[in-house]
């Protein structure tokens, strides 16, 4: 049962991973909208931004393209893992512990993406906490890193 749990795990980190892709893959203008809207520095109420900020177009389509590639790739992971922990879930304890590899690497690749992009510069350097825009995207980008470091850390647990 166990076995079966920490699966489901992993598809859940590869569906967080896969549906942001997609979300802002089918909202791409609205996705580009956002991410403009902190790296520009558009509306900095509070703190200013006490570093360069982004206006060009392509480099805020490279910033855009770098959050859905690590969510794309999060999605793929997960998914990939919860199918190599499937055709083990009935080995030895070693090869399910080997086949748990790929969906921890998708927990933690999650983290950097939502921790790290969003939290780290968004929030550090950008200042995205002081717009309503911001502050949505710093809270949901925690969660979803918090989950996949929660759900990471059960599927790494050796009590299979």
């Amino acid at each position: 049962m166990i076995r079966i749990t920490k699966i489901a795990a992993a598809l859940f980190i590869g569906a967080i991973g896969a549906l942001f892709f997609l979300d802002n893959l089918f909202n791409l203008e609205a996705a580009f909208s956002v991410v403009s809207f902190v790296v520009s520095g558009a509306e900095q109420p509070y703190y200013k931004i006490f570093g360069p900020t982004v206006s060009s177009t392509w480099l805020t389509y490279l910033a855009l393209l770098m959050i859905m590639v690590g969510e794309l790739v999060v999605g793929a992971l997960g998914f990939f893992g919860a199918f190599q922990m499937t055709k083990e879930r009935k080995g030895s304890v070693e090869d399910f512990s080997a086949a748990k590899a790929t969906a921890i690497s998708a927990g933690v690749l999650g983290m950097l993406v939502w921790y790290g992009f969003f939290v780290v510069i968004g929030e550090g350097y950008f200042q995205m906490w002081q717009t309503e825009t911001g502050l949505g995207s710093v809270e949901g980008a925690f969660r979803y890193g918090t989950v996949c470091a929660v759900l990471m850390f059960y599927i790494a647990i050796k009590n299979d």
